[in-house]
């Protein structure tokens, strides 16, 4: 295993590389570029960065689904997406060093209900009645014709 400092170092390089071969196209105003180093509660090394910009949250999930990092060692873990209270994170683990991106998550905005009218018949313009009577009306004289 790589040290520490190399291990943070190539896994930023490695993370920042795929990231904008996997988005540039496609999101190319989404960026990650205030990256840190932090410990997880296990005392894990940990690289944490928010994405950024136009299309952040659907250039994560491209990322993700996409995902172009080769995972080779013992320890490697695919990206899975986790919910967190305010945000929503892309984590996986690479070199014995964990990786999060992550997003705000903004919920959706309600979609405005349509004003409800009431229903009402419109009168065809054919001058016939509406299918409903005309089946009605045709019981009602084959009903009186049997008899």
């Amino acid at each position: 295993m790589l040290e520490l400092a190399d291990a943070l170092i190539e896994t930023k390089l490695s993370a920042v590389r795929s990231w904008y071969l996997a988005v540039r196209d496609r999101y190319p105003s989404a960026l990650v570029p205030d990256w840190r180093v932090g410990w997880t509660e296990d005392g894990a090394p940990l690289l944490t960065v928010q994405v950024i910009g136009q299309g952040a949250q659907e250039a994560l999930h491209h990322f993700a689904s996409a995902y172009p990092l080769a995972l080779a060692g013992s320890g490697d873990l695919r990206p899975v997406f986790e919910y967190r209270p305010g945000r929503v994170v892309c984590v996986w683990r690479t070199n014995g060093v964990w990786v999060e991106m992550w997003h705000p998550d903004v919920p959706a905005a309600p979609a405005p209900s349509p004003a409800l009218m009431p229903r009402r018949r419109l009168p065809s313009l054919s001058g016939r009645l509406p299918l409903g009577q005309r089946l009605t009306n045709i019981r009602r004289a084959l009903a009186t014709k049997e008899n």
